[in-house]
């Protein structure tokens, strides 16, 4: 698989639950100088929320991640967080870039809708329009960006990190 695209990924009550607790003026973001790790000159900075890494929850709000975890068949997580791209009069792309540098898989839930977009580096190149409720999975290879919105005040997501496979946790590189 190099990539696959779910719409209407999460049951509507659930997901409507889930962006209540999400956009609430209560959740806490935090300051990123740049978007992806390699922090270039054209990368802008954005907010974030961490839900979990180095191996244990750090928000509150992990626990209302159970059923994309079921439905993702998620055997390990890496890192879950929440990011929000503030809007710009022009649409800004970050740079390419990989979530991790070792094989497991890439998520990412769109919790609204907006002009702004990601982009896979396949062959050919391949654009994920946002649009709420829009699940895509890729092997964490694929280097990818997100391009930020200009219609609506911010494009928030959750990306996940994680291993599907029991067998990828202990095979020998």
């Amino acid at each position: 698989m190099e990539f696959k695209i779910i719409d209407n990924f999460l049951d509507k009550s659930y997901l409507e639950n889930l962006k209540r607790v999400i956009f609430s003026p209560e959740t806490p973001w935090f300051f990123r100088e740049s978007l992806t790790l390699t922090g270039k000159s054209k990368d802008e900075p954005f907010y974030n929320h961490c839900l979990y890494n180095e191996h244990e929850s750090k928000s509150s709000l992990f626990k209302h991640m159970g059923e994309i975890l079921n439905k993702l068949n998620i055997v390990a997580i890496n890192e879950i967080r929440i990011n929000s791209m503030n809007s710009r009069k022009e649409q800004y792309e970050c740079d390419w870039h990989v979530d991790r540098y070792f094989k497991c898989k890439t998520a990412i839930l769109y919790l609204n809708t907006c002009n702004g977009y990601s982009i896979l580096k396949t062959s050919p190149e391949t654009k994920i329009n946002t649009i709420e409720n829009r699940m895509v999975i890729f092997n964490s290879e694929i280097e990818h960006k997100g391009v930020s919105a200009t219609d609506t005040k911010r494009r928030l997501l959750i990306n996940f990190n994680y291993f599907d496979d029991p067998c990828a946790l202990t095979s020998k590189k």
